[in-house]
C-alpha cells in the first residue's frame, strides 16, 4: 500500500514538473491572486484596528460600564454611583493581565444646550479627567489651536471647530453651558475656550464640548458619581476575555448586570460594529470572485494535462493502476499544484503589505485629509495589518480550491478506457 502511494506521488510530482510551461503559468494565476488577496485584507484589516482605535479613544474605551439603562434613557438618573466606579476599577485591573490595561477612567456625558451673546446650539458635553486619560484621549492629539485641558483646569474646555464656527468663538472667549442636574432643573455653567479640536467627523466637530470632570460633576451635583467608566486596552486582542472577566468579578461581589452593564466596544458601537462587519463581507465577496477566477484557471489547467495524456493514462491503466489511484494521482497534482502556488502567493502578500508597504499607505489623495466611518475615523495613513484568522482562512480557501477543482479532471481521468487509451497518440 505504502509503495503504491509512492508510485502514486512520484509520478504526480514528475507530471507537474514534466508540464513546466502550463505548471508556471497556473502558479502565477494562482501566486498573483492570493498575494493580492493576502495585501488586500491586511489593508483592510490595518484600516479596521485604526477605526476601532480612533473610536474607542473618543470616549467609549474597549470596554464601556454603565447603568444598565443610561443608553436608552441619556438620563443623569441613570448614573454610576461613586461607590460602583471605584469597585469597577479595581475589578478592571484585578481582571487585566500585566501590559494589557491601557487606562480606567469615569466620563459624565449629558446634551445640552451652549451659548453665546450671538447664537445657542444643542451640543454633547463630556466631563473628562485630563490626568487619567490625557495620554490615551483621541481628542489631544486633535487640538489646531489652544491646548487640550490639563490637571487644575476649572472653567476652561475645548470644543469642535464646527461648534467654535457655529457659536462665533475663538480662544479665550466665554460660553455658557446648559444642561438638566441631578435635580431636574436646568443648570448653567461658564466656560472659557481654552483650545479648538478637530476630528474630522462633522456630527462631533460641530456638536461636542469638552471641561473637566470636576467642573462638570460640581456644575450637575454629581458628587463623585459619573455617566460612565471606560476601558482602554493596550489592544483589541483580549477585549472580549477581559470583559467576560469584569463581569464574573462584579456579579461575585454583588454587581451583577441588573445593577452595571459592562460592555465591549462592539456592544456600546453597535453602528460601528455593523459598518466593519459589513464592510468585511463586501471585501470577502469580491474575494470569492478573485478566488473563482484562480479556481477556473487550475480547472483548466489540470484538464489540459488529462485531456493531453490519454494514452499514458491507459498505459498505467494497462499496468494494473486501478480507476482510484488514477483519479488520485491527478488530484494530488492539482492540489500540490495549487498548494505550493498558494503559500508563494501569500509569502508575496506578506512581502507586499509588511515590506513593501510596511509603513503605511497614504490614501488621502483617493479620499482626503481624514476618512470618517459609522463615526469613527482614521489617518488617511493606513498600516497593513496580518492578522492570523486571516491567513488561516486564506490557506484553507487555496486548500479547498485545489481540492475542488481537481474533481472534474480526476473523475475525466478515472473515465479512460485502456484499449481506446492505446489507440491515440495522445
Amino acid at each position: 500500500m505504502m509503495e503504491r502511494a509512492q508510485v502514486i506521488g512520484s509520478i504526480a510530482l514528475r507530471n507537474v514538473r514534466r508540464q513546466a510551461r502550463r505548471s508556471i503559468l497556473t502558479a502565477s494565476a494562482i501566486v498573483l491572486g492570493i498575494g493580492l488577496l493576502m495585501f488586500i485584507r491586511a489593508l483592510e484589516a490595518g484600516a479596521h484596528v485604526m477605526y476601532v482605535d480612533s473610536a474607542t479613544r473618543m470616549g467609549t474605551g474597549h470596554i464601556s460600564i454603565e447603568h444598565p439603562d443610561f443608553m436608552g434613557s441619556q438620563d443623569l438618573v441613570h448614573r454610576l454611583a461613586a461607590g460602583d466606579i471605584a469597585l469597577a476599577m479595581q475589578e478592571v485591573e484585578g481582571a487585566s493581565p500585566p501590559g494589557e490595561l491601557g487606562a480606567v477612567f469615569p466620563q459624565v456625558n449629558v446634551g445640552g444646550l451652549a451659548q453665546t451673546a450671538a447664537s445657542s446650539i444643542p451640543v454633547r458635553i463630556s466631563g473628562v479627567d485630563p490626568e487619567l486619560e490625557g495620554e490615551v484621549s483621541f481628542f489631544a492629539d486633535k487640538i489646531v489651536e489652544g491646548r487640550y485641558l490639563e490637571p487644575g483646569d476649572q472653567l476652561e474646555a475645548i470644543v469642535g471647530v464646527g461648534v467654535a464656527e457655529r457659536l462665533r468663538v475663538e480662544l479665550g472667549s466665554r460660553i455658557v453651558l446648559m444642561a438638566e442636574g441631578t435635580g431636574g432643573e436646568l443648570e448653567s455653567q461658564l466656560v472659557i475656550v481654552s483650545g479648538l479640536f478637530r476630528t474630522g467627523v462633522p456630527e462631533v466637530d460641530r456638536g461636542v464640548v469638552q471641561l473637566t470632570l470636576s467642573t462638570a460633576r460640581e456644575w450637575l451635583e454629581l458628587d463623585g458619581d459619573a455617566t460612565s467608566l471606560s476601558v482602554v486596552l493596550a489592544s483589541d486582542d483580549r477585549t472580549g476575555q477581559i470583559t467576560q472577566e469584569v463581569r464574573e468579578r462584579m456579579a461575585a461581589a454583588g454587581a451583577g448586570p441588573d445593577r452595571l452593564a459592562i460592555r465591549p466596544w462592539w456592544e456600546a458601537m453597535p453602528d460601528l460594529y455593523a459598518g466593519l462587519r459589513a464592510d468585511t463581507v463586501q471585501t470577502y465577496i469580491m474575494l470569492l470572485v478573485l478566488l473563482a477566477i484562480v479556481a477556473l484557471a487550475v480547472v483548466n489547467s489540470v484538464l489540459m494535462a488529462v485531456l493531453n495524456r490519454t494514452r499514458e493514462f491507459g498505459v498505467l491503466r494497462a499496468l494494473g493502476l486501478n480507476r482510484s489511484a488514477v483519479g488520485a494521482m491527478v488530484m494530488l497534482e492539482g492540489v500540490v499544484l495549487t498548494l505550493a502556488s498558494g503559500v508563494a502567493g501569500m509569502l508575496l502578500g506578506f512581502a507586499i503589505a509588511l515590506g513593501l508597504f510596511g509603513d503605511g499607505i497614504d490614501i488621502s489623495g483617493l479620499f482626503g485629509e481624514e476618512l470618517s466611518f459609522a463615526g469613527a475615523i482614521v489617518d488617511p495613513v493606513v498600516l497593513p495589518v496580518v492578522q492570523f484568522v486571516d491567513v488561516a482562512a486564506i490557506f484553507i480557501i487555496v486548500v479547498v480550491i485545489g481540492i475542488l477543482a481537481t474533481l472534474y479532471p480526476a473523475w475525466h481521468a478515472t473515465r479512460i478506457e485502456p484499449a481506446e487509451a492505446m489507440k491515440t497518440d495522445e
